[in-house]
């Protein structure tokens, strides 16, 4: 039986969905696969500052096995593994990198302490899309063949749900109110459009000027339980996700389990983890934004044709394939270092 350690950012109230996807992952392999690896979770104990990176690497130093995953955030941890082990790094988006100019000393300081570093020091890197996969070779110039891509998964309590469409004044659930998430373009759209926006997500001034400003008959809600959360899927009658930048977009194929319609971005990656079951818009156009709310609104056979693809492609993100992909992924690694 080999270690097999995964590492979790330290706390945040605001930031879970990391932890939750992959305590999914340890749970599953620790109970099918508990004969081959002895699996623990292992929390930094530190937030993410100048002060306290040092501390989180000796940290790591002390509390490695055979096998040593980062599941993502605190890549800079890596740097702590020994050599002689197995050392996994997921990395889900190149954020940090996106937001910050180069002419801004934090962009170097990520640079290589979360991905040019990190990238080296990992013998495999996990991407949750072929996106971010082409984002990180770009920043990093690293071997394509050390990126493996495995995607996120559709949590199982995710069920379909069966709901009649409001046509006269559907609830349109919007997740995530960060700048990227486009939350103002979509409140220009819809501008005059007789519906119930449920954002979930802290509103700041600004958005709550505008969501005044445009007329707009609005719900706000945050720090859902998961209960919480899956029931605004299913009293929704759409998900609208028009996106500027996303690592995967979980939102997208959570929904579609549900079985709502959903309207999302034509970029990458949003338009290829929703497959050919979502309307997909230019998110930087408010126009094409609203166009495609009301094509779901006034057309029930194109909503029925969408649920009906959503379903379908859900099927891509379950959480034994994804579960399956880890597993083989470490017993190749296990062989390699054996072979070696």
């Amino acid at each position: 039986m080999k270690g097999l350690h995964y590492f979790f950012r330290h706390p945040h109230p605001s930031y879970f969905s990391l932890e939750k996807l992959f305590g999914k992952i340890a749970e599953k392999i620790s109970s099918s696969h508990c004969a081959q690896f002895d699996v623990k979770i292992i929390t930094l104990p530190f937030a993410s500052k100048v002060s306290t990176l040092y501390k989180n690497i000796l940290f790591i130093k002390k509390n490695q096995s055979t096998l040593n995953h980062i599941t993502g955030d605190a890549h800079y941890c890596i740097i702590g593994c020994k050599k002689d082990n197995i050392n996994i790094l997921t990395i889900h988006d190149c954020v940090l990198l996106k937001r910050n100019s180069v002419l801004n000393p934090k962009y170097w300081i990520f640079k290589w302490l979360w991905y040019k570093w990190p990238v080296k020091k990992a013998d495999v890197i996990t991407v949750i899309s072929e996106n971010t996969k082409r984002e990180l070779l770009f920043y990093t110039n690293c071997n394509p063949e050390k990126i493996k891509v495995i995607p996120d998964f559709v949590d199982p309590v995710f069920q379909p749900s069966y709901y009649k469409f409001n046509s006269d004044h559907p609830k349109i659930l919007f997740v995530g109110t960060s700048a990227n998430k486009n939350l103002d373009r979509l409140i220009e759209a819809l501008n005059g459009i007789n519906a119930e926006l449920n954002i979930v997500g802290r509103l700041n001034d600004q958005q709550l000027k505008k969501l005044e400003d445009n007329n707009i008959d609005y719900v706000q809600s945050e720090r859902l339980s998961e209960q919480e959360l899956i029931k605004k899927y299913q009293e929704c009658d759409l998900l609208v996700f028009p996106s500027t930048y996303e690592g995967f977009g979980l939102p997208i194929v959570e929904a579609q389990a549900v079985g709502r319609p959903v309207l999302t971005s034509n970029l990458s990656p949003m338009k290829e983890v929703a497959g050919k079951a979502a309307c997909l818009v230019d998110p930087h156009d408010i126009s094409s934004i609203r166009n495609g709310i009301e094509m779901i609104i006034n057309n029930a056979e194109y909503r029925d044709q969408l649920i009906e693809n959503g379903f379908q492609n859900v099927s891509n993100y379950q959480l034994e394939k994804v579960v399956n992909e880890y597993t083989s992924l470490y017993k190749e690694l296990l062989q390699k270092k054996l072979s070696q």
